[in-house]
């Protein structure tokens, strides 16, 4: 199974992170439509208002990571995405890739002896 991140693409990837284990399962994939407005009258009509797309993220849990991977992969989140500023490509495990964006902060403390655990949440990003 393929894991990774390229950026911009995996087709011209200028730089990568590829660890040596996956998340962990289950891969969480929430879909939501975050921007929706609803109001009911007072003889029970509902009113809605959908004013944005639908929102897809993915949950990445991660609790076997080496330092190796974990300090290349504070690099690509540094130096390279700079958390939300580039969007990049995320082969999810399956060989499909999506692009998207990261939206959480990098918080990878040390869980047992030279392992590391965190989470990463990526926002889908339309093409």
């Amino acid at each position: 199974m393929a894991f990774g991140f390229y950026l911009p693409t995996q087709a011209a990837v200028v730089d990568q992170w590829v660890p040596e284990h996956g998340p962990d399962f289950p891969l969480g994939k929430p879909l939501d439509f975050p921007e929706q407005l609803s109001a009911s009258t007072a003889g029970g009509t509902l009113y809605i208002q959908e004013k944005g797309n639908a929102l897809e993220t993915f949950s990445l849990n991660f609790t076997l990571m080496s330092e190796v991977d974990r300090d290349a992969l504070e690099v690509f989140f540094k130096d390279k995405a700079r958390k939300m500023v580039n969007s990049f490509e995320y082969e999810d495990g399956k060989g499909v890739l999506h692009k998207v964006r990261w939206m959480n902060g990098f918080d990878f403390p040390k869980s047992s002896a030279q392992l590391y655990g965190g989470s990463i949440e990526l926002r889908k990003v339309s093409k």
